[in-house]
């Protein structure tokens, strides 16, 4: 930007209520003849002094036709940005002082931090009383740099039609005036004029030059304000490297990348962002050099949730739905960058699928087996466990559609206590633990009990007898049927009848004298049938002894 730029920024409130930017910025009066080359009377707002309302300048309308117009200006090294027109009469220098606008109120604009006042104008005439020789001291801004006495680059000069005594059409469509917009128009300054607390210096009007007084409790249509912006701090820029648009699943991470700048070396500058319309959260902080602040930040999504580490930064998000990752920059003197969004969508971690329903396959007394395959939505790796009443059968590497089996192996089946309901599940776990099961629940029936020593008792010689204690239960119509051999390790073991010995728990005396096998062994077995009871066979256990 250079002296002289026009600049459209901010917007005129009065009381809440924006205003437009004058297209006719000169004096108001409908009862005095409209100024030579005007078309018609002026046309800027006018203040309401029964009211009062609050003046403000806010964020830039976007409407072209509420923004404010500004000429950039360099003066010792500070840069300014003056009104190019009035933009507000029927004020008096008071109120525009009570609202610290005379000398000087801070506000923040577009969230950039200025300054705003009015032009110092002069304290008196340069010359003999002459209002059209300027004004003294010659360091005023309006002789400096309206009428360009400093010989400001990219700013005009007034010409000799422009500085003389007579208000035409000449003046009202000169370069200068279009520049500037002094014609049928003062612009309040700061001083007090003659050194009279009652007097205030107003410019303008008459010609480019020219230098008059007001009563600081007067006001009018042809006096008004005229704003100055010193801008006191630039606002931070960022750029955001973050890609648009993108699709998170499961694990996935959404990067928050980019870099922050500002041109006011020394400012801590502080970069923030928030999801949706959540927390505001900081990224990083740094105090800028020249040296672009680089940013970096990973955000997980895991569980409908995006996480910064261990920290929930939102609440579960919707699937199927654009959400917004906003980030800025904000500097320590309340500058704030314009917010870079993107937009991001999001699929929630779904669990394997097992074909099949839940089923119940009642009372059973075979072992059961069921055919089942296992699909991963997300195309993700995942375990397959199958149990027993949640014991462990067996678990291994899941193959997406590829058909298996599960079933029980013997000799945990045989452990199942009969006539109660047991769970043989199936359960798929992804490899970001969303887990679904499959289960089938049924209840085992025996109707018969059969069951010897896992392991013969080896004997030196024939065993001659045998006694065996029985601690079980055997209901009416339940029957029981035990032997005993004392050649186990045949091949056709002699299995003798010791069923009434051991209902009487008496001794039994073997008949067998021979073997086949090279040892001599005991082994005892038992059956049991449920024939028509109506109650449980229950055995505790049993014991005994043999020589």
């Amino acid at each position: 930007m250079a002296n002289g730029d026009l600049i459209k920024f901010g917007t005129l409130y009065l009381g809440g209520v924006k205003q437009a930017r004058p297209t006719r910025p000169w004096t108001g009066v409908t009862n005095v003849p409209i100024p030579p080359g005007a078309s018609d009377y002026g046309d800027i707002p006018s203040y309401n002094n029964t009211s009062k309302p609050v003046i403000e300048i806010r964020d830039t309308d976007t409407n072209d036709a509420y923004k404010i117009q500004w000429r950039e200006v360099t003066v010792d090294g500070k840069k300014l940005l003056i009104c190019d027109r009035v933009i507000l009469i029927n004020i008096t220098w008071n109120d525009l002082n009570t609202y610290g606008l005379i000398f000087g109120k801070t506000f923040t604009i577009d969230g950039r931090q200025c300054k705003l006042r009015v032009l110092t104008g002069g304290e008196t005439y340069r010359s003999n009383g002459d209002p059209f020789s300027g004004g003294t001291p010659t360091s005023n801004e309006w002789d400096r740099i309206i009428t360009n006495e400093s010989n400001f680059s990219g700013l005009p000069k007034p010409s000799t039609s422009d500085l003389d005594t007579n208000k035409d059409e000449n003046d009202m469509n000169s370069v200068h005036n279009k520049f500037w917009n002094w014609y049928y128009i003062y612009s309040f300054c700061q001083e007090a004029f003659d050194k009279d607390n009652n007097k205030r210096p107003v410019r303008g009007y008459h010609s480019a030059r020219y230098l008059d007084w007001s009563s600081p409790s007067g006001y009018g249509v042809s006096t008004g304000w005229r704003p100055v912006l010193e801008i006191l701090n630039s606002i931070p820029t960022l750029t955001l490297s973050t890609q648009n648009n993108i699709t998170l699943s499961e694990g996935n991470i959404l990067p928050i990348t980019g870099s922050a700048s500002d041109t006011d070396n020394g400012d801590v500058v502080t970069v923030k962002y928030k999801i949706n319309s959540g927390t505001i959260r900081n990224i990083t902080s740094g105090v800028v050099n020249g040296t672009p602040l680089s940013f970096a930040k990973n955000l997980t999504f895991s569980g409908k949730r995006l996480r910064d580490g261990s920290t929930e930064v939102t609440v579960d998000l919707a699937e199927n739905v654009d959400h917004t990752l906003t980030v800025w920059a904000e500097d320590d003197k309340g500058g704030k960058s314009a917010e870079v969004t993107r937009k991001f969508r999001v699929i929630h971690n779904r669990p394997p699928v097992i074909s099949g329903t839940n089923e119940d396959l009642g009372t059973i007394q075979a072992i059961p087996s069921k055919t089942y395959t296992v699909t991963e939505p997300e195309g993700d790796a995942f375990t397959v466990t199958e149990k027993i009443d949640g014991k462990v059968i067996r678990s291994f590497a899941g193959v997406a559609g590829q058909e298996n089996t599960i079933t029980i192996p013997h000799d945990m089946w045989i452990r199942l206590q009969p006539g109660v309901q047991h769970t043989l599940a199936v359960e798929a776990t992804d490899s970001k633990g969303m887990t679904s099961s499959r289960t089938y629940t049924f209840v085992r029936q025996e109707t018969k009990l059969e069951f010897k020593l896992k392991n013969p008792f080896v004997t030196d010689i024939a065993a001659k007898r045998i006694l065996v204690t029985l601690d079980a239960v055997v209901p009416n119509g339940a029957t029981m049927k035990i032997e005993a051999c004392n050649n186990a390790f045949d091949a056709s073991p002699t299995w003798e009848d010791i069923t009434n010995h051991v209902r009487f728990n008496r001794g039994f005396l073997f008949t067998n004298t021979e073997k086949t096998a090279a040892q001599w062994g005991v082994d005892i077995r038992f059956v049991f049938e449920k024939g028509t009871a109506t109650s449980q066979v229950i055995v505790n256990g049993f014991g005994g002894a043999f020589d």
